[in-house]
């Protein structure tokens, strides 16, 4: 059965909605902000407000909103049953060249990266990603690695329409991507040059299945200052081999 024939729990669809819109909203939202954003009648809004914190899965300070920590033990546990999580954790304290980088690892959702799990560093990026995180594949590293792998149909169908530029470095239309898709298989690895956070440089990889399809995308981010040509290609190797060895993990799983 799928989705669109399941007979959905609407309380649990909004649920759902207002726990995805406080995770992705970067400022803590009030309930006015949640009722406008969801389109959710001020009636039943206050009730699942109260009943999500109420359980822990929101918190509640000066009427504004914040994922609460019952949702931590959800997502601990979704990623310690991830063995390509784990193995990503384990494989990235094996390659030098990504020991002071923050890395990370995602899922390609629709249109959207998921990140799912991540090791931060302490370089000041101005972004710090978390688990459950989602941004425009097309403007991340590890969304156009992603990307570069899918049959042309499927990506011209997820890029059919651009989101809003996160910077003003943000790759404007299909051309630009293209540009770019090229790039990744001729070079085994992307870049995400300022297009998500202005001052921080990404390099991304796909990993593949063994019919050579995304099953998931792994990225080192640094300073821009520190992303010189030669710094690129050292991060571009190490990324790369990264994506290979959990390639070969997927294959074998």
């Amino acid at each position: 059965m799928t989705v669109a024939e399941t007979r959905l729990v609407p309380a649990v669809e909004r649920a759902r909605a207002i726990l995805d819109y406080v995770a992705e909203t970067p400022e803590p939202p009030a309930q006015a902000e949640i009722g406008r954003a969801l389109a959710v009648p001020k009636s039943s809004l206050h009730g699942l407000l109260a009943t999500l914190t109420a359980l822990g899965l929101l918190n509640e300070e000066r009427g504004r909103y914040t994922i609460g920590a019952h949702v931590l033990k959800w997502a601990g546990a979704a990623l310690d049953q991830s063995d390509m999580a784990q193995e990503f954790n384990r494989l990235i304290g094996a390659i030098p060249a990504l020991a002071q980088h923050t890395i990370t690892l995602s899922s390609l959702i629709g249109a959207e990266v998921v990140y799912t799990s991540c090791r931060n560093s302490t370089a000041p990026l101005g972004v710090t990603f978390r688990m459950g995180m989602r941004l425009p594949a097309v403007f991340t590293a590890t969304g156009k690695a992603m990307l570069a792998y899918l049959p042309a149909e499927a990506r011209a169908t997820l890029t059919a329409e651009f989101p809003s530029p996160l910077t003003s470095a943000s790759v404007r239309d299909r051309a630009g991507l293209d540009a770019e898709i090229a790039r990744v298989r001729r070079d085994g690895f992307s870049i995400d040059n300022g297009q998500v956070r202005a001052g921080m440089t990404c390099i991304g990889a796909a990993v593949l299945n063994r019919a050579g399809l995304p099953v998931a995308g792994v990225a080192l981010s640094m300073t821009t200052e520190e992303a010189t040509p030669a710094a690129i290609a050292e991060a571009g190797e190490a990324i790369a081999d990264l994506a290979t060895r959990l390639s070969r993990f997927t294959a074998l799983a």
